[in-house]
């Protein structure tokens, strides 16, 4: 597992205001970046409660939904950024390198 911190920035929607996705600031020891985090990796009733979220309030603030709704976005957010860190700041590592290369 990498170490790194996130943070939500917020949340992204398309042309027609339907969401798509979350802005993540994404912080390793070595960088800052900013990432979007795709809303296929939720559940379908997790997307449709963050829709609708958005639609009733101006400012979507996941520390202020209930808890078993914050856990079903965050769980997500991270098993998604484990592979996004090791994939772009660490390379490919599914295939061990040679030792004489």
């Amino acid at each position: 597992m990498s170490k790194y911190a996130y943070q939500i920035k917020g949340a992204l929607e398309n042309a027609e205001g339907l969401f798509c996705g979350f802005r993540v600031l994404l912080c390793t020891s070595h960088s800052f970046e900013l990432v979007d985090v795709p809303a296929e990796i939720f559940d379908k009733e997790i997307r449709a409660f963050i829709r609708y979220r958005i639609l009733v309030s101006e400012k979507f603030d996941i520390r202020k939904l209930p808890y078993p709704v914050e856990v079903k976005i965050r769980v997500p957010i991270g098993h998604w950024l484990d592979q996004w860190v090791l994939k772009n700041i660490y390379g490919d590592i599914s295939k061990p390198k040679s030792l004489n290369s």
